[in-house]
């Protein structure tokens, strides 16, 4: 609950410091004092957006400053800056430019996890809330909150969310699958075609070589045959001549020295000559032709150009290319679709169990929801109104956001006539009544301390206005609530009365917040009763109605 709340430099306020109980608290005032500006502060400083908040003229800020009591569980984000047991200090700043800044005890935070401290300190129930209790969205909360399965919504809302997510994931793999599934073949049919080519290293230079060979066999046979016939085949041959002119020389060399310089050369030539000879000789044995290994190397020549020409690439680079390709080869993503399928399959099965076991929850809460409102509604003169909690199941087949049914709440003030749904049927007291009604009945079952009610009391008066009060006293009998009221009948049950007054001067507006009591008390519900003509009559009445405030 709120320990203490100063609001500094904000619109009308310049300095309030207030020190706030358990029990009931109501804020009265005339219109215009500032009333809605103190509810304003209290949103403001649990993270909400300032609807009519404005930096106080002359002052570069505004400051909210409110000292909460302990909550729990404490935010995971909170736990390194509070220990447990010690109060919560929120402090939110609003900057003449419109930002904020926020902090709890001492450490800034975020606007996000302030407001993630907002839903669990305190339940704003502001004047706009009867009207948004006619959008059916909320029904399903309401709801959940009495039956207690507002865990199990959120617990199947965050398995839709993953399953949905899972989905997702599953559909872009097996998209991603189909576009690559293209490339994979085409990286099939080119290992395909390396392992019917199989091309080693150099092998086209080799092919081209032999080819060549095989085209001039006759050319190559004649040239070579030339040089063998000329060197040693025919007769008076090169190397015959040779040989016996180095003889002739060398059988002279006895006779003069100097013929030496001749006969060394000419056999270091006619050596050789003689393995050009034999060269050519085993040249001219292996040109024997072979029309097998002719047409051997032509296909191979033909498949290398075709596959050339079928990739673009050179035939000498194919060897590279089919290399290249077999290390491109893409994995085939179908076991992490198989294993993706198998998660998706398992959240379905658990979607089912969890949707199934918040159906039967809100079957039997529905019930039970309806028959307590409608009861409770007699003590606001709604006699014979009855409420009820519609369910209508949606499509089976699908995973809707909050559940396997919708939540629809139904009214009629009328016996005989049917119950419709609350935005075709009831008016705004009545909302206003119902809306009551829920918080009272929820009030025993949420975990927040703190209820803030502004003007719920709006179009409700005499007798109606009396049990008003005793509903917000009872609901402080368990939570800290503070009321912005306009009825003595409220005000006067209250354990602590706040008054807000404004003051004006020729420059500048101010309005002053605090509690009173005795005499000053007295004459606000007189005020309240009778307006500012206040007659002896009205004080002694105002006096009366606070003495016995339970009657």
């Amino acid at each position: 609950m709120i320990l203490h709340l100063k609001i500094s430099d904000l619109a009308t306020f310049k300095e309030v410091s207030l020190d706030l109980k358990a029990g009931m608290t109501c804020l009265t005032g005339e219109t215009g004092s500032g009333k809605s500006l103190f509810v304003d502060a209290i949103s403001f400083v649990t993270g909400r957006k300032p609807r009519i908040l404005s930096v106080r003229p002359g002052s570069p800020e505004g400051v909210v400053e409110a000292i909460f009591t302990p909550a729990d569980p404490i935010p995971t984000f909170l736990k390194s800056i509070v220990q447990p047991g010690d109060d919560w200090i929120l402090r939110r700043v609003l900057l003449a430019n419109g930002r904020t800044r926020q902090m709890v005890n001492g450490t800034n935070i975020t606007q996000t996890q302030l407001a993630e401290l907002g839903e669990i300190l305190l339940d704003l129930v502001g004047q706009g809330e009867g009207a948004r209790l006619q959008n059916p969205r909320i029904h399903a909360e309401y709801l959940d909150v009495f039956g207690g399965s507002l865990s199990d919504a959120d617990s199947f809302e965050e398995t839709r969310i993953l399953f949905n997510e899972t989905l997702t994931r599953l559909e872009a793999l097996r998209r991603d699958s189909l576009e690559k599934e293209q490339d994979r073949r085409k990286i099939r049919e080119i290992l395909e075609d390396q392992k019917s080519l199989n091309p080693g290293i150099a092998e086209w230079e080799q092919l081209q070589s032999r080819l060549t060979v095989h085209l001039h066999l006759q050319d190559l046979l004649q040239a070579v045959g030339s040089v063998y016939e000329g060197l040693y085949g025919e007769e008076g041959s090169v190397l015959s001549r040779l040989r016996k002119m180095s003889h002739e020389v060398g059988r002279l060399e006895s006779l003069d020295a100097r013929l030496t310089e001749f006969s060394a050369p000419m056999m270091e030539s006619y050596a050789l000559l003689k393995d050009v000879s034999d060269g050519c000789r085993q040249y001219l044995d292996s040109l024997e032709f072979d029309p097998a290994s002719f047409e051997e190397t032509e296909n191979r020549v033909e498949e290398y150009q075709r596959l050339s020409r079928k990739y673009g690439v050179d035939p000498g680079n194919l060897f590279d290319f089919f290399e290249q390709k077999s290390g491109e080869l893409l994995d085939s993503p179908e076991e992490d679709i198989k294993e993706l399928q198998h998660e998706a399959d398992q959240l379905r099965e658990t979607l089912l169990r969890k949707r199934s076991a918040l159906s039967e929850k809100r079957r039997e809460s529905s019930l039970r929801l309806g028959k307590e409102v409608t009861a409770r509604l007699s003590r606001l003169k709604l006699e014979k109104a009855s409420f009820q909690v519609d369910l209508q199941a949606k499509d089976a087949n699908e995973f809707s956001p909050g559940g396997g049914e919708s939540v629809r709440f139904l009214f009629t003030a009328n016996i005989g006539l049917p119950a419709k749904p609350l935005d075709q049927v009831a008016s705004g007291g009545e909302l206003s009544r119902i809306l009551l009604v829920l918080k009272w009945i929820l009030a025993e079952q949420d975990q927040v301390e703190t209820l803030v009610f502004d003007e719920v009391d709006s179009g409700i008066g005499g007798e109606v206005g009396e049990t008003v009060g005793d509903i917000l006293f009872d609901i402080s009998r368990s939570r800290q609530v503070i009321t912005i009221t306009h009825l003595h009948q409220v005000a006067r049950k209250a354990t602590i009365h706040l008054v807000v007054q404004k003051q004006q001067a020729e420059t500048f507006t101010t309005s002053t917040l605090g509690e009173i009591g005795g005499e000053d008390r007295v004459w606000e519900i007189a005020r309240m009763l009778g307006g500012s003509d206040l007659a002896p009559s009205t004080l002694t009445l105002a006096r009366e109605l606070l003495l016995h405030p339970s009657e």
